[in-house]
């Protein structure tokens, strides 16, 4: 299959997908329009149902799906082929991607009628249009200026949030956002901005190289940031092609077909435990073995040529599935819940006003008046899920405060094994070289913030781990409360309408009698983004609790221990060059001399300062997870607080309409039921999912 017809196949697809999302929004659109008509015809007739918070809801959904983006995040170290992958991809040498120059900027590709760049600043100055030359002129660097800058843990543009590139392209066109970013670095600034990305994303390609298999950096990159956190990951082996040179015999293919197989071997140990979806392996749909370059080359001479081998097409193929099905359905199918949710409702409300037109308002009056024991019992159990989630979230935040401060206090018993594991490669002769030492003292410092970093990280992951026990069992309560509602409101369906219902056309339907409970796991179900079921949003919330704490004791720890080891402070200096100057001449048994010292001076110094960071960051754990639970408490109370005014609401407003005018019983039913038509009508023409 050619390269060609490959993209209009991916292409088509996208286009495919959009337009079904359209649709549906546009239909959404009309079960709004539908809803806010019969809230204003209501203030004239038997009075408004009280749908405001279903209008909300509808609004939000189309809101999603009108936005009819498909954004692709791409990570990967430097030197990796990213933006030769993505002008591959674009069939358009759109970013550099020679030799020499790296990107230098998180970049945002987007569809524009015109060519140009738009470059975002972190602080108030606005932001500058360039044309494309002046921008790769301007923010693209050396791959060792990058390198010097990785290694001193600075940012080539402090001063710049990110830069927009709008495209005139097909593939652009039918909604893809790729966010190119610069390569992997530890610098907490850099890291924050992509992670600002990440779970705003569809997909993430993580490019590597077949020549660098899975290097420290990477695999670090994806346990501390990317476990876990339920996105569409994609992983591109670019350079596959380069494998056979690095072989005695290239024509070999014995011997390469062992190099290639020892590879995928290696790939496969490292990634495997990111290709797992609800407990299916998809590591075939996962892993490619790309080669970006040779692909490019072939598509700039000649967009049919066929790029057999180079593994682009099968990347296509599952990308554009996963997007255009797994993603863009999953929306439509939201999309189409949260229609037929709020259809149910209507009818609902509907099936429980007709009854009452006919009623005398005296004694509609006292039914109402009656059901304050039920409301009352509403209001208990609005309590009593505040209550609940209290007694979760105080002593889980407790134990995320101690958690951390155990943690902490125990990183001193495994520091040096930690520390090597972290950075295995610092070089210790380097000290002993005048003209190294500040390469060095470098060296040493991002080593031993990767210490802190993996170490974080490791503990952020059990604490997550806990914290989702916790929830699941406070689901669980809840959904028991949510039971003890819909009993309540059934004894309120009752008393409220009697044989009334029945008697206005209805027939007993298992599961549709109970009018008044709706929508009721939705009321319920309601989180904020720190608290879900899946807790796959949870991970925003703790990235702030994780990059808070880190930044703090980074600058804190990190600042006092090289502080010392390197100004004297402790002698650390004096003693090693008394000890080498007596010495043996050895260099590699002074650098091994110089490696213990300054591990056991750094275990030392670091130890130090242990309890301040667990007395001072402790606090700020406890606090951060109190903080979101106590948003859950809010939100949840609000949400059944305005479900109980709404239905208090919904029945005033017909006795509100009753006394000030008569109401039309025969015109107002047949009102209400044409609106019941319609909406339903609409939900069902709502674009179907798969």
């Amino acid at each position: 299959m050619t390269m060609e017809v490959q993209s209009q196949s991916f292409v088509g697809n996208l286009e495919q997908a959009g337009q079904q999302r359209q649709a549906s929004a546009a239909q959404l659109g009309t079960i709004i329009r539908l809803l806010q008509t019969a809230e204003v015809e209501g203030e004239e007739a038997s009075g408004a149902l009280e749908l405001g918070e279903e209008i909300k809801t509808l609004c939000q959904a189309q809101a999603r799906l009108e936005q009819g983006v498909f954004r692709v995040l791409v990570l990967g170290d430097l030197k990796r082929g990213k933006s030769t992958l993505l002008n591959a991809l674009l069939g358009e040498q759109l970013l550099p991607a020679d030799v020499t120059p790296c990107t230098a900027l998180l970049t945002v590709l987007k569809y524009g009628t015109e060519k140009q760049v738009t470059v975002h600043f972190n602080d108030d100055q606005p932001s500058e249009s360039l044309d494309f030359n002046a921008f790769k002129q301007r923010y693209t660097i050396s791959p060792d200026e990058a390198k010097r800058l990785e290694e001193e843990s600075e940012l080539a543009f402090p001063n710049v949030s990110h830069a927009v590139v709008e495209h005139p392209l097909e593939l652009l066109k039918q909604g893809i956002e790729i966010i190119d970013t610069p390569g992997l670095n530890d610098t907490e600034a850099r890291n924050q901005k992509v992670l600002e990305f990440v779970q705003s994303c569809h997909a993430i390609l993580f490019v590597l190289s077949a020549t660098q298999p899975c290097t420290l950096d990477e695999r670090r990159y994806l346990q501390n940031y990317l476990r876990e956190q339920g996105l569409g990951l994609f992983f591109l082996v670019n350079g596959w092609d380069r494998i056979k040179d690095g072989l005695v015999d290239a024509e070999n293919e014995g011997e390469l077909k062992t190099a290639e197989d020892r590879l995928r071997q290696v790939f496969k140990t490292n990634l495997i435990d990111y290709c797992d979806v609800d407990g299916e392996d998809i590591y075939a749909r996962r892993v490619f073995e790309v080669s970006a370059l040779q692909a490019l080359r072939r598509r700039i001479k000649n967009a049919d040529a066929t790029l057999k081998g180079t593994g682009i097409g099968e990347f296509l193929a599952e990308l554009g599935r996963y997007l255009t099905q797994d993603r863009a359905q999953v929306e439509l199918k939201r999309a189409a819940v949260v229609a037929e949710q709020v259809q149910r409702r209507l009818e609902a409300v509907i099936a429980r006003r007709i009854p009452l037109l006919g009623s005398d308002t005296g004694r509609l009056k006292q039914q109402i008046a009656e059901l304050e024991v039920e409301f009352e019992q509403l209001e208990v159990i609005r309590r009593q899920c505040g209550k609940l989630v209290r007694e979760t979230g105080t002593p889980e935040a407790d134990k995320a405060g101690q958690s951390f401060k155990d943690f902490v206090l125990k990183l001193e018993e495994t520091f040096e094994s930690d520390f090597v594991a972290s950075q295995p490669s610092l070089d210790f002769v380097q000290f002993l070289q005048k003209d190294n030492r500040q390469k060095f003292y470098q060296d040493f410092r991002r080593a031993f913030e990767r210490y802190i970093r993996d170490r974080f990280a490791a503990w952020e992951f059990t604490a997550k781990q806990d914290l989702r026990r916790s929830i699941s069992k406070l689901n669980r309560q809840l959904d028991e409360q949510a039971a003890a509602y819909a009993d309540v409101l059934e004894v309120m369906d009752q008393k409220l309408l009697g044989d009334q219902f029945y008697a206005a056309g209805n027939t007993y339907q298992e599961g549709k009698a109970r009018i008044w409970v709706d929508l009721l796991g939705d009321i319920f179900g309601e989180t904020p983004d720190g608290l879900n079921r899946t807790i796959n949003a949870f991970n925003s919330f703790w990235r702030g609790v994780f990059a808070s704490v880190l930044s703090s004791v980074l600058i804190s720890a990190v600042g006092y221990v090289l502080l010392m080891l390197f100004t004297g402070g402790t002698g650390i200096l004096l003693n090693i060059f008394v000890l080498l100057t007596a010495g043996t001449g050895i260099v590699g048994l002074q650098a091994e001399i110089v490696r213990q010292m300054f591990l056991r001076s750094t275990k030392k110094e670091f130890a130090k300062m242990l309890p301040r960071i667990a007395e001072e960051q402790g606090p700020k754990v406890q606090a951060a997870v109190q903080d979101c639970f106590d948003s859950y408490e809010r939100t949840l109370g609000d949400r059944i607080k305005t479900d109980i005014s709404s239905r208090r609401a919904e029945l005033n407003n017909l006795v509100r309409q009753k006394e000030a005018r008569e109401v039309d019983k025969e015109r107002e039913t047949l009102r209400l039921k044409q609106l019941e038509v319609d909406v339903l009508k609409a939900v069902k023409e709502l674009p179907v999912a798969g």
